[in-house]
């Protein structure tokens, strides 16, 4: 069997989206594997589990080389000089690592296990390098087009943001891996096209075209063995609830939703109504259910774990997708990874969303209901899910070997 050393940053058993993703694909692929990890603070015993009872976990060999922590740096966790150095030693753990393995496999974010990927890359040029990219970090929106947030930061704040982007989402870190490394990973076209399109507009030292004939797309997957969804138990409750689970923030934004959602109780006052939100949450939004009187219908609570998420999905009346918006001329580059539950719980789904975005085009696919971030819109599709009991389930749930057949053909391309 041939080996892989896998820089991933964090691994399981955390249950972070990008963390699972990677598992995700590589228990799938025919390699001995190696691995060099950040230990995170918070593991998620249902994971745990899975990995115990799966037999695809044998291959993988886990080193753990330091804390997560030591290595984050953010707004509320300001240690540069200490992160800087964590970070340091994890690319040096990663490149000490290497052992003549056949494959690297990097990950970003963190973008810093490029860096690793690129020093083993330039000292062994025959080793074969798959690089997977999560998000968009080459003149990523998030960094260059959420100016509101920005604006609302504090001056310390603002340095903390702009320290971050030099030192943890650098642009030519995306750079180097579309051009070095082998074979690129992408979740979905969007997110390949808006890459591309950024690396023409900035950088431009290969072709595009060259790059493109390097890349697979590696859908959001699921593992059939760890699919427990339809063993979970109903959860009684009056009302009719709308819930969305995960961040909002920076320019994952709602007004129009909750301006939609006040339009909707004057018209039907007596409908029982309630929006549930999961996750980080803006003051201003809070602000603003204030002002429209919505208080009575509207529950935030903070991040649940991933089990407790998934029974609360599955009690849900209809669950929401609030996409990342940009303007109607820019390719909306970011699939949530909750499409994946929504689409094995059957849940009826109302996205808000953009018509470039990879989750309008599998709503559309699906004949599920996509709303235009437009109170209006927002209004009509809300009485289609919530009066109307208009079906809207997505359908989009690839197995994980269903997911990595391209890339399994590619591999055996290189090594036939």
């Amino acid at each position: 069997m041939k080996r892989c050393l896998v820089i991933p940053g964090t691994f399981v058993p955390a249950n972070e989206p990008m963390t699972q993703l990677v598992y995700k694909q590589l228990r799938t692929l025919p390699f001995d594997i190696d691995v060099c990890a950040l230990r995170y603070w918070e593991e998620d015993s249902p994971v745990r589990t899975h990995l115990e009872n799966d037999p695809d976990y044998w291959k993988f060999h886990v080193h753990w080389v330091d804390d997560y922590r030591n290595v984050l740096f953010s707004i509320r966790n300001v240690n540069l000089p200490s992160a800087l150095k964590h970070m340091q030693k994890y690319i040096d753990s990663a490149v000490g690592m290497y052992s003549g393995q056949e494959y690297i496999y990097t990950s970003s974010f963190p973008c810093y296990t490029v860096r690793a990927g690129m020093r083993i890359k330039e000292q062994n040029p025959g080793v074969t390098w798959i690089a997977n990219f999560t998000d968009p970090i080459n003149h990523s929106p998030y960094k260059v087009s959420d100016k509101e947030t920005y604006k609302a930061y504090s001056l310390p704040e603002k340095i903390a943001f702009r320290l971050y982007c030099k030192y943890y989402v650098v642009d030519e870190d995306e750079i180097n891996a579309l051009e070095n490394a082998d074979i690129l990973l992408f979740i979905c076209p969007e997110q390949r096209e808006f890459m591309l399109e950024q690396y023409e507009k900035y950088t431009h030292r290969i072709p595009t075209d060259a790059i493109r004939a390097k890349s697979v797309i590696v859908p959001l997957n699921y593992v059939p063995e760890w699919n427990s969804l339809n063993a979970l138990g109903d959860e009684a409750h009056t009302g009719f609830y709308l819930s969305h689970f995960g961040r909002v923030y920076g320019l994952r934004i709602i007004e129009e939703f909750l301006h939609a959602m006040r339009m909707f109780l004057d018209k039907y006052p007596e409908f029982p109504l309630i929006f549930e939100q999961y996750g980080e949450f803006r003051k201003s939004d809070r602000k603003l259910i204030e002002k429209l009187d919505l208080t009575d219908h509207v529950r935030i609570h903070d991040k649940i774990p991933y089990e407790e998420c998934l029974k609360k999905m599955k009690a849900s009346d209809a669950v929401l997708i609030f996409d990342t918006i940009l303007p109607e001329d820019t390719i909306q580059p970011y699939l949530p990874s909750k499409v994946v539950e929504y689409s094995l719980l059957k849940k009826n789904t109302l996205a808000v969303t953009t018509k470039t975005s990879p989750t309008y085009r599998i709503m559309q696919e699906s004949g599920a209901v996509a709303a235009d971030y437009d109170r209006n819109d927002i209004l009509q599709k809300m009485i289609q899910i919530c009066i109307d009991r208009k079906s809207s389930v997505i359908d989009y749930a690839a197995t994980d070997t269903e997911a990595m057949q391209d890339l399994l053909r590619r591999i055996e391309g290189y090594h036939g």
